[in-house]
């Protein structure tokens, strides 16, 4: 299982020699969450970046609802998808086994398909374990297991979260699995996840939970360890991305949609706490937010899944900073007081840096509770991918960063209610 999980890529000399191109002519890909920002960003990179054979599209409701959704967040984008005539859409329900797909079209993926992105996600920080394991764990099983007949497949990608290692300290996190059960201390063998997740649908709950920043990101733990231990001989990628970003280049520059660039809603609720004096605490070794806040812009993480998977990667990358640019909690907060209007900036919030822990925080500090952790998550698995051009280059300058800084300022204040207190 180790080698799997810290093997090379098959095709990567293949692909610094001659590109990647031609390795998508051979692929038939079955994508799941096209209306969400990472989804909608693969969708039109295979449709229209990359010369991709077909594109089945696993949709909700109806192929009009989907054009909608899309329409919303890449309003010039989406006719050319269309116009690519690849996309074919498969009505389909999650919850549901086979996802409720027609026995028919099932037929034609299982003899067509050779890629799988799952990417489709429920991310409600709030949720309990059980909904948010119903929400982000099963539908994973459910697509692996559909994918196991698919008698043409080369690889599914499986789209999870590098903070399903939220739980360990701050510093180095490697692109391998970390148990939980390990690092608070227990003795004898790890946790059997086939049990937990039966507790957790039982309504027993786990009592580890506590220890990861979300039950989305305890969901995805479960996830993960679950279709290893199920599907073993599967070729598997699991694509751990930090927080989304606004994109660099696709599919437009600063592309973003509502929600889902976890920064951008820090800093509206940052500046919509008119005047207070905030306490955070300082993360270890620091007097102020000089921690990382781990941020990689949403066409990265888009192209390094398209990459690693004609690359023919398995096991566990991650996708982060690392590959991008750093940034700190102080960063984020002075960009708030640097482009925030002259006559807005006597009411913005004071923050108040403290090392004792045991001292309360504010409500958006313990709401953010990655903010005041220094995980540098290990993306070495992908350093190689930085060599590569063409539409799916990670390249990136200081004027890209300074540029998406600038955009995103002036967003986030557009949007901020001047009279909402928290």
């Amino acid at each position: 299982m180790s080698a799997i999980l810290s093997s090379s890529a098959p095709h990567e000399d293949e692909i610094k020699r001659r590109g990647y191109a031609s390795l998508f002519q051979k692929h038939t890909v079955f994508l799941t969450g096209s209306t969400g920002a990472l989804g909608a960003c693969l969708l039109y990179k295979l449709a229209t970046q990359v010369p991709t054979h077909k594109i089945y599209v696993l949709i909700r409701g109806s192929a009009d609802l989907a054009i909608r959704k899309w329409k919303k967040a890449m309003p010039v984008q989406t006719a050319p998808i269309l116009k690519s005539r690849i996309v074919h859409f498969v009505v389909g329900d999650m919850t549901k086994p086979d996802f409720g797909i027609d026995a028919a079209v099932m037929e034609d993926l299982r003899r067509q398909v050779t890629l799988v992105i799952h990417a489709a996600a429920k991310i409600t920080l709030d949720a309990d374990v059980a909904e948010a394991v119903e929400n982000n764990c099963l539908p994973s099983l459910e697509m692996a297991r559909i994918a196991s007949r698919f008698r043409r497949l080369k690889m599914l990608v499986q789209v999870s979260t590098a903070y399903v290692s939220s739980f360990l300290p701050d510093g180095h996190v490697g692109e391998k699995l970390h148990s939980v059960v390990a690092e608070a201390g227990e003795k004898g063998e790890d946790e059997d996840p086939e049990e937990a997740l039966r507790a957790i649908l039982r309504g027993e709950g786990f009592p580890y939970t506590e220890r990861f920043s979300s039950t989305y990101t305890h969901a995805k733990y479960l996830m993960e360890r679950l279709m290893l231990k199920r599907f073993p001989t599967l070729p598997l990628l699991l694509v751990r991305p930090t927080i989304f970003g606004p994109a660099v280049r696709d599919p437009y520059p600063n592309y973003a949609p509502e929600n889902s660039t976890p920064l951008n809603k820090f800093g509206m609720l940052f500046l919509a706490s008119h005047g207070e004096t905030q306490t955070w605490h300082a993360a270890e070794g620091y007097d102020t937010g000089a921690n990382t806040l781990d941020e990689i812009p949403v066409d990265f993480v888009a192209n390094a899944c398209l990459l690693h998977a004609v690359a023919g990667t398995q096991g566990i990358v991650h996708v982060g900073s690392q590959l991008f640019m750093k940034v700190t909690l102080d960063e984020i907060m002075q960009l708030a007081y640097a482009h925030t209007p002259e006559d807005y900036r006597n009411p913005l919030p004071t923050v108040h840096f403290v090392k004792d822990r045991s001292i309360p925080q504010c409500f958006l500090a313990d709401l953010v509770k990655v903010g005041s952790r220094n995980w540098l998550f290990d993306c070495g698995r992908s350093f190689w991918l930085k060599q590569l051009g063409g539409p799916l280059s990670l390249a990136a300058c200081q004027h890209d960063v300074d540029r998406i800084k600038v955009k995103r300022a002036a967003e986030i204040f557009e949007r901020v209610p001047r009279t909402v207190k928290l």
